[in-house]
């Protein structure tokens, strides 16, 4: 098991609407992927994370 993992934030018109946690980075990009083009205020950021930073 990797030390990281990938966090996908959805910031909707300057505010976090929502954030999701995946276990590799082509995860995280194939959910952005499919919500791109949703609305054109939605913006996805993709980040590494260390998972301790996740769960205790």
């Amino acid at each position: 098991m990797s030390n990281l993992v990938w966090k996908c934030e959805q910031w909707f018109a300057g505010q976090m609407q929502q954030s999701e946690v995946f276990f590799s980075e082509d995860q995280a990009r194939d959910f952005a992927r499919k919500l791109s083009g949703v609305a054109p205020d939605l913006v996805l950021k993709i980040e590494p994370m260390p998972i301790q930073h996740v769960w205790n």
